[in-house]
């Protein structure tokens, strides 16, 4: 009986034994990943947006977190995870250092922001991160996002193209905009390189069509004059094609316009774009503009509703499918429009005031001499890249007009 109460004294010795040990041990972890925090909140230069800084020092390392504040829940919630992110990064890190080496030079991470107006409700935040963990592991990086500081809109900048590499390449923007860093200011896109200095600089309505609707329609397109160098307007004309691409005509205009370095502007029918999707895109990477012209040029006005909205947004996917744009520009066939149609593209409708008849006359002379008699300042031109005579019309209509001083843009551009 004796040795039996032994042993059981034994053993509930052991067992209590073996629980002060994981007590302790578990005490001993907790107290070693409490990071003890100072936080502060303050108001910033910009309405309804407040700036939280938190600070903890530690023995083995520091942390120093400075971040926005909003009165959108969904946009606080991002920040405070793209932080523990970070932090947690960090600490995951560190573990792999010798503890007395940190205890001698401890470890630090730092975050701060910058926040800059992009427009309306929308801001881009730079935020710069610094991260000392040894000597050899010291660095500092920057991350962008575009927010909506209104509906909590929250993306990093290429999430906001159709298709960053076609955009990239399309705007022969300085920098991948894939892989790149670039900033939204005041309206302007800012590109940055890989050393985070400013490597160029396009206006929000150059890249409009390559971003995405939900994106694209929170900012404001500002219309600015282009002047030369004397201060004089430049003598702008556009030149417009209609119910391509086609192949053989639509390359042997694209051809010409190359050799003339003058831009136009082609509004396609949605079902020829499903055909000659390469070409759609060949189209926009030379710099041209694309227009919505429908999907099977049925006279809108003798339309539903629904059926004009289909016409447009089928139109409207293919386009962005072949060449990552929106093709922002509508012209209805025919130019037939009312105030439903117009209610319904969303729109004014792009029509023009010169008529060329190329569809009719088939005379590469005769369209010449129409334009000729009726080219002036702020002229949109109607043609069709769908017939072979337009296209051999084109290098003598375009050499004489910019023997005039005329330069061709796009509609966007009138």
């Amino acid at each position: 009986m004796e040795k039996k109460k032994t042993i059981i004294a034994l053993l509930t010795s052991g067992f209590l034994l073996f629980a002060m040990v994981v007590v302790n041990l578990i005490v001993t972890v907790t107290d070693h990943n409490k990071t003890v925090w100072a936080t502060n909140t303050t108001k910033s230069p910009y309405e309804n947006i407040d700036i939280k800084t938190r600070q903890a020092k530690e023995k083995q390392y520091h942390l120093a977190f400075q971040y926005p504040v909003f009165k959108n829940a969904s946009l606080n919630k991002n920040f405070e995870q793209y932080v523990k992110g970070k932090e947690t990064d960090f600490l995951k890190e560190i573990k792999k250092i010798d503890e007395k080496k940190l205890m001698k030079e401890p470890a630090s991470l730092s975050l701060t922001f910058e926040l800059i107006p992009a427009g309306g409700d929308v801001y881009s935040i730079l935020i710069n991160e610094k991260t000392y963990v040894t000597a050899e592991k010291s660095r500092s990086s920057a991350e962008i996002f575009v927010i909506d500081i209104e509906d909590g809109a929250f993306a990093k900048p290429s999430a906001l193209f159709i298709d960053p590499d076609k955009a990239s390449s399309a705007l022969h923007t300085p920098v991948d905009l894939k892989s790149s860093t670039l900033f939204i200011q005041k309206n302007m896109v800012v590109f940055l390189n890989k050393h985070e200095k400013r490597e160029g600089s396009l206006p929000i309505k150059k890249v409009a069509p390559f971003l995405k609707k939900e994106w694209r329609d929170r900012f404001s397109f500002e219309e600015s004059e282009e002047k030369t160098a004397a201060g004089e307007k430049v003598k702008k004309i556009a030149l417009t094609f209609d119910d391509g691409p086609n192949p053989e005509s639509t390359e042997a205009i694209l051809a010409t316009l190359k050799k003339h370095q003058a831009k136009a502007t082609f509004f396609m029918l949605g079902n020829r774009v499903e055909r000659y999707p390469e070409l759609v895109d060949k189209i926009v990477q030379e710099g041209h503009e694309v227009g919505n012209h429908s999907w099977s040029h049925n006279d809108f006005t003798k339309l539903e509703s629904a059926d004009v909205k289909s016409e447009i947004d089928r139109t409207a996917a293919a386009v962005e499918a072949a060449a990552g744009v929106s093709p922002l520009a509508v012209r209805p066939p025919y130019g037939a429009t009312n105030e439903n149609v117009n209610e319904v593209i969303g729109v004014k409708p792009v029509l023009w005031t010169i008529d060329t008849m190329d569809w009719k006359s088939h005379d590469p002379k005769a369209i010449c001499a129409i334009v000729k008699k009726e080219a002036k300042d702020g002229s949109i031109i109607l043609m069709h890249d769908i017939h072979q005579t337009t296209a051999e019309a084109l290098d003598e209509l375009v050499s004489s007009l910019q023997k005039q001083g005329y330069e061709f843009v796009t509609v966007s551009d009138i």
